[in-house]
């Protein structure tokens, strides 16, 4: 008795799977002094800099990438976004991937980053200014992100993907002030053992 192949009918396959990210956690620089023409990170803002570099991994779990937009050394433009990941760095391990070039010593995000094989399956962090981010996003997938206030440095947005192509990513927006006080931040943080110095 001969067997009768059935073929799958086009509706029943599943939708086609792309290479993007499994996660993006989108991050405006930390704060910065507002009355002093300063390219660095101000006290604040390095001290939100070090929570982060706990923070992110303690609820949102592991990361695989980390990314910074647009350091200049010449003229120190976005600085800011470089140091604010520097603390993450340290905490897992990972280099930062320097985004360059464009107009202004700012960079254009590329329009294929969602595709790019950096960030394929993987959880990353990006780490750019205010008036930036936007533009990120929706290049990511999410174009919904309004602009963001100049002295807003408490938001995050984390964007997640299911692979399936054409479906937007999940969108959560969370106040990092918020997350400090969460059981998975608390947990990671408390308490730490003191290792005694050489």
């Amino acid at each position: 008795m001969a067997l009768a192949t059935i073929l799958p009918l086009p509706a029943l396959l599943p939708a086609p799977m792309r290479a993007e990210p499994r996660q993006v956690i989108l991050v405006r620089h930390a704060d910065k002094d507002v009355d002093r023409a300063d390219p660095n990170l101000s006290p604040a803002g390095l001290r939100r800099a070090l929570r982060l570099g706990r923070l992110l991994q303690a609820c949102f779990g592991p990361l695989d990438r980390l990314g910074s937009y647009g350091f200049n050394a010449g003229n120190q433009k976005n600085a800011r976004s470089y140091q604010t990941a520097v603390p993450l760095a340290v905490a897992t391990g990972l280099p930062i991937r320097l985004f360059g070039g464009g107009e202004d010593d700012s960079p254009a995000a590329p329009p294929d980053l969602r595709q790019d094989p950096w960030l394929a399956g993987r959880s990353a962090v990006l780490v750019w200014e205010h008036r930036r981010l936007p533009a990120l996003a929706a290049i990511l997938g999410w174009p919904a992100l309004g602009p963001i206030a100049a002295d807003d440095f408490d938001d995050l947005v984390v964007l997640r993907y299911s692979g399936v192509e054409g479906e937007p990513p999940a969108v959560t927006r969370h106040r990092q002030s918020s997350l400090l006080r969460q059981p998975c931040y608390q947990r990671a943080v408390s308490p730490l053992p003191l290792v005694p110095l050489p």
